[in-house]
């Protein structure tokens, strides 16, 4: 049985004596925060409440999405967002709500590594570090994928998460910064399968072109030997290879 708490945006499910409701009242500043960001960056509204159910573990949301493949969170049409919130895993933030409403107000392209660029985007991170210092790393230890490797999602999951999320938000950020926040929402709307034809009409360059203005951005990038030797901690306990 579900409790349900409702904000100006949300409606919160989460069950009684738990985490997420003990900390209900700071989940849902969070999240109109999030909600209120995510709109104001995009230029856009949503029309109706989104639907956050707050589970007590990813094998909840698992079960919930149906594969019982335990995982931290998702979103499903047209409006619900399930997520974990315990102890240890507190999935809230920005990630999947820019998913529901990107989807909802934008469209939803089929390439994987679009739809998590614009989340990462607006995440910033990955368990806390910045996603450019993530891919700085990568780039220095010569592990990053051609992005024309990553464009088919059946690619994109060839590869560990661990750099493809965090690469998507970092390209997705140097994208919108050079070409502008509209011109990418209007590439993101009509994105198709072909992508090639539709990343050149939107963006006047093919995409190995600006992969190669990108990779000379990245290279100008300092990060602190400190951060890299905490990634470097990082990857060791996740047995990264």
């Amino acid at each position: 049985m579900w409790k349900i708490r409702e904000s100006e945006h949300y409606i919160f499910n989460y069950h009684e004596n738990s985490y997420a409701e003990q900390d209900i009242a700071k989940i849902i500043e969070i999240q109109e925060n999030c909600y209120e960001y995510i709109c104001e960056v995009l230029n856009v509204k949503l029309n109706k409440k989104l639907n956050y159910f707050l589970c007590n573990s990813p094998v909840e949301v698992g079960e919930l999405y149906g594969d019982n493949e335990p995982c931290n969170g998702f979103t499903r049409m047209p409006n619900k967002i399930y997520a974990v919130y315990n102890e240890d895993i507190k999935c809230i933030g920005y990630h999947e709500d820019a998913h529901m409403i990107s989807y909802n107000t934008l469209s939803r392209p089929p390439q994987n590594f679009i739809r998590e660029g614009l989340a990462m985007f607006f995440d910033k991170s990955w368990w806390g570090i910045s996603n450019f210092a993530w891919i700085a790393y990568f780039l220095k230890k010569n592990k990053l994928p051609r992005l024309y490797d990553l464009i088919e999602s059946s690619d994109f999951y060839k590869h560990s998460y661990i750099i493809t999320y965090p690469l998507s938000g970092v390209f997705t950020d140097y994208i919108i910064s050079i070409f502008g926040i509209e011109t990418y929402k209007e590439f993101y709307k009509n994105l198709n399968e072909d992508f090639n034809y539709c990343f050149k009409k939107s963006f006047g360059m093919s995409l190995n072109q600006v992969e190669l203005n990108f990779i000379k951005y990245l290279n100008n990038i300092n990060i602190s030997n400190d951060i890299l030797k905490i990634i470097d901690i990082k990857l060791e306990r996740e047995d990264f290879k």
